[in-house]
């Protein structure tokens, strides 16, 4: 038994379930949601539309329909002002998604969209995640976060629209253009998946077939195939959560929406890069072993050979001198 195949082997099916992990993070409700790629935080979406002090008497194109809302919220928040900031903060995040029909939070997964609520509030440190739904899922899924926020803002209690709440439209203009990149990641990451588990099937074979450098070989390309995937892929993510959260941000955090990096998503993929990696090294020293064992093998042969030859010729004198 080839027990040298068992570290390859317990690499290809690390970097397996990894990859599979970061394929199917978020693909139903509490489904690993820590592991999104970008979350937007909505809670306070819509902020810059409750009236202040120093705001003009006159009715603005939205006043009509949603001022006696706002106008309520902006009593009540004086009324309790002298109570606890933060706590007055967090009510009034929960009170904006809420009223105008919106969750506090949208998290970006590689086949699905999900979305929910923040426990207990959305300004308290260390605010748990509660899911409330999440989209089919679907393979090259669009983030369309706008399309998602329209809609939900139509059925809400003020049935308001995106130009309502200023949203700008350069937010999903640029996700449009990120969404390709996407695409592109769900289709390595289907490669680098199909590659390590042969890879898994080829290490088994290669336990019992000691010695064999074209199944070295073989384990080698696979590795290869599924590191390079995975590595492509773990790249345009990188990329992509860097772009869009500044995209985000740089847009959207005047009225309200906050986009951040889905760290532990990174780690995911990136360790499966580094595991695929490592069995790609050690069927690269399988087969210079093997091959290193076979020229050794062939250099005792042909000196036995040589020796028996010698020792044959050496008698035959014997005989011929009488001895």
């Amino acid at each position: 038994m080839r027990l040298t195949a068992l570290f390859p082997l317990a690499c290809a099916i690390v970097a397996f379930v990894l990859s599979m992990l970061c394929l199917f993070a978020g693909h139903k409700p509490g489904f690993m949601e820590d592991y999104a790629i970008v979350t937007l935080n909505t809670s306070t979406l819509g902020h810059n539309l409750i009236p202040t002090a120093t705001t003009s008497s006159g009715p603005s194109p939205t006043a009509t329909s949603i001022g006696s809302f706002f106008s309520s919220i902006a009593h009540n928040i004086s009324s309790t002002i002298e109570g606890d900031l933060n706590s007055i903060i967090g009510d009034v995040a929960d009170k904006l998604a809420k009223e105008i029909g919106i969750k506090q939070w949208y998290s970006l997964h590689l086949m699905d969209l999900c979305e929910g609520t923040y426990t207990p509030n959305a300004t308290h440190k260390g605010a748990h995640e509660n899911v409330t739904t999440c989209s089919n899922q679907t393979a090259m899924y669009h983030f369309d976060i706008s399309k998602q926020l329209n809609q939900e803002l139509e059925i809400g209690p003020l049935h308001l629209n995106l130009s309502d709440i200023n949203w700008p439209s350069e937010i999903q203009d640029g996700l449009n253009a990120l969404n390709t990149a996407l695409d592109a990641t769900f289709v390595l990451y289907a490669i680098g998946i199909a590659a390590a588990g042969c890879a898994i099937l080829a290490s088994l074979v290669a336990l019992f077939l000691h010695g064999s450098r074209l199944v070295s070989f073989g384990n080698w390309g696979l590795a290869t195939i599924s590191f390079l995937a995975l590595l492509i892929a773990s790249i345009i993510v990188t990329v992509v959560q860097s772009k869009a959260t500044k995209l985000i941000n740089k847009y959207g955090n005047e009225i309200g929406a906050y986009a951040y990096k889905g760290n532990k998503y990174l780690v995911l993929t990136w360790v499966a890069v580094a595991v695929m990696f490592l069995a790609m090294l050690a069927w690269v020293a399988e087969f210079c072993v093997g091959k290193r064992n076979r020229g050794r093998e062939y250099t005792e042969k042909s000196s036995g050979r040589g020796w028996g030859r010698s020792r044959r010729s050496d008698e035959a004198a014997l005989r011929r001198s009488g001895v």
